[in-house]
Parts: structure tokens; sequence; C-alpha cells
């Protein structure tokens, strides 16, 4: 897509989005790793400029726009799940060394990052986009048996939010290490469930309402948090609405580290993202970095998933085949496929499952939602 012709942004605007890998890294503090180790989430002010921010803005707002689809299973106003990216600009944006390097040292034990999915999400004032607590280990294709550091997320707001006015995200401090006993410290909460469609009890949801932290975010901001840190939406205050007429639109990309097992579906009962294998590039049990030819060091020439710390060409990023957008089709089978197996099929086996584990008195069977472990990415090391 050529977004100057189209009048989307202008040439001055498209290299200021560029020219970040020719500027200074972001000044990452010790605060600001040990509040990410300790928390599972951190906020970078300043992240981006003004400028930056807003012509990232007109490049989001057009690709959701044009892109978009009805969202089905949440109360998004519309909502844009990126088939590996959204297009040559938000691409070439978050692939320099400001964000890459920045991910590696903050959140990825210095591991080399690669870009798993992206989405845009638009909410309505008024309304959480998606009030319930949940992880999104579910939407990285690796097992979730591994170390908090094998993937993270980078948020972006085009909006200022708080605890006050709303309209952000809530996160749970500490919480980044309730889902395995992998890394130190950690341990399998009371309050993690191996199936994320069960509702919490009344007493995790209080807990978790009663500590649950609300940044503070501009659009100059960023929030980086763990694919295990718990965390919702937050409804906007209506005496308070957004600025935009369309609501707020938040802007999320994950990443995972280059030691990472590929996983197809993190869960039986849950389907990863359609583009999380990259057209079959990807195979069961390798690790991320299985893209990299051995004899050059560099990604395969044909290889759609790449390392974020490697700068595409233009032309690498719109030749043929190489399109970053996601079919009609394709979202209409990923969103059957997410109701069939999370609303009909695992609710079926629930029923099933209790109904014999009633009957005998004890725990005979466990048929409903499962995650089966493979290697940790530390036996990789």
């Amino acid at each position: 897509m050529d977004y100057i012709k189209e009048g989307i942004v202008t040439s001055e605007e498209i290299d200021s989005l560029w020219e970040l890998s020719r500027g200074r890294a972001y000044p990452l503090t010790n605060e600001h790793k040990r509040d990410y180790l300790r928390d599972g989430f951190v906020v970078l002010p300043n992240f981006l400029t003004g400028e930056e921010s807003q012509a990232l803005d007109k490049v989001v707002t057009h690709n959701l726009n044009e892109m978009a689809f009805p969202d089905l299973l949440t109360k998004c106003s519309r909502k844009f799940h990126g088939e590996h990216y959204h297009s040559t600009v938000t691409h070439r944006f978050w692939q320099q060394p400001r964000i890459a390097d920045m991910l590696s040292t903050l959140a990825l034990d210095e591991d080399t990052a690669y870009m798993v999915t992206s989405e845009i999400l638009e909410m309505p004032s008024g309304v959480a986009c998606i009030p319930q607590w949940h992880w999104d280990f579910l939407t990285f294709p690796q097992n979730y048996n591994a170390s908090f550091t094998t993937g993270t997320q980078i948020w972006w707001s085009s909006e200022e939010v708080d605890g006050n006015v709303g309209g952000g995200l809530a996160f749970l401090p500490g919480s980044h290490k309730w889902a395995n006993e992998v890394d130190d410290g950690a341990a399998l909460h009371p309050c993690f469930a191996m199936n994320l469609f069960d509702k919490m009890s009344a007493e995790c949801t209080q807990l978790l309402d009663r500590e649950m932290v609300v940044p503070k975010l501009s659009p100059t901001d960023i929030v980086v948090f763990s694919r295990f840190t718990l965390h919702r939406s937050v409804a906007r205050n209506p005496s308070v609405p957004f600025k935009s007429p369309t609501g707020r639109r938040g802007y999320t990309l994950r990443v995972g580290s280059a030691r990472s097992i590929f996983k197809q579906d993190t869960m039986q009962c849950f389907p990863s993202h359609p583009s999380s294998n990259f057209e079959r590039q990807l195979k069961e049990g390798k690790r991320y970095d299985s893209v990299i030819d051995p004899k050059t060091g560099i990604p395969n020439p044909h290889a759609i998933y790449r390392p974020m710390n490697v700068r595409d060409s233009e032309e690498l990023m719109i030749q043929e085949g190489n399109g970053r957008t996601m079919s009609t089709t394709t979202f209409l089978h990923y969103s059957a496929q997410s109701i069939i197996r999370q609303k009909i099929k695992w609710k079926l086996a629930k029923y099933v499952e209790d109904a014999v584990n009633v009957v005998a008195q004890r725990k005979l069977l466990d048929m409903s939602c499962k995650a089966a472990p493979t290697p940790d990415v530390r036996a990789y090391d």
C-alpha cells in the first residue's frame, strides 16, 4: 500500500517513523528492569515523540478503517488481527533497534526479539472492550509451561488513559509468576486455571480488583507486559468520553524470544492465531530462530517469520506473496473454529467430565481444556 500516494501520511511523517533506527536508544533504567521483573509490566514514558505518535495513529486508524472486521467475541467496536504485520509502515516502525533492543534487554533475557502477531482494538466510551481478567499466553504459539522471559507485549493507546478516567488496561502485579513453576519465585496460584473460559471465583475476582493497577499512559508512552501477566480492559468514564467519536484505539505488538519453542496450539480448546505458524514455515517443536540460515547467519530470504533486529527492505515487504493482511475467509474460519472449540466442544467435554466425576466421586476424567507440555526453552540454552 502506498500511504503517501493515498494521502494517509506525508513523506516527512513516514521518515519520522523509519528514522527511529538512527535515533538514540531508549534510556532504560535499573528501575525499569526491576519493576518489570517484579510486577510483570512497566510503563516507558515518552517512548515516542508527539510527531511519531501522531503518524503512527494515522496509519493504525487507516488500517482499522480498511481492514477491521466486526468483533464476534468481545465488546470492542472494531478489531483487527494482523496476519504477520499490519502494513509495511507499522512493520518497519517496530522493526528497529529502539524497540527490538529494548525488548531484548528489558523482557527477553537479552535474547533476540521475534514478532509473533499484532492487533488493533477500538473501544468505545463507557464499555470495557474485554472486561474479563485474562492471560495472553494463549495467543502466543508457545508452551504455557515456560519462563515469562519467552514472550512479551507492547501496548500503545491513541488517547490518554488512567485509573480515574479509565479507558486503559488494568494489570495485576506479580501475576506473571502464577501460571507455572519455571522461574525463580514462581508457583501455581490458586486463582490460575488451566481452562481460562471458566469464570473466576468471587474470591479471586475480589483479590484481582483490589490489587490491580491501571497505569497512566499518554499517546507518547507504551506499557510492556509479559505474556503471563493478568490484565483486563477498564471502561472509560462516560463523563469523560474519548476525544475520538469512534473510541480509543489500542495497538498491541506480541513478541517472542529466539529460544522459544514453537507450538501451534497452546491449548486444545483455544486455536492459536491463524498467522502463528507463518504459512507453516515454523515447525512444531522448533525454535523461533530456526528460520535463520546457518550458513549466512541471516533469515532465509523466503522466511516470513523474521527477527525484529534485522531491518528488511521495502522491496521484501511489498513483494508478491508477502502480503500482511487477513482475508475474510481466513478470519471467518478462525472465528468459527474459536466458537466451536471454546463455546461448544469444550463445554460439552466439561459437562461429560463433571458428570462422570460426580458419579465416580473422584477425578476420573480430565478431558476438557489441556495444554500438552513441550520442553522448556531453558533446556536449549
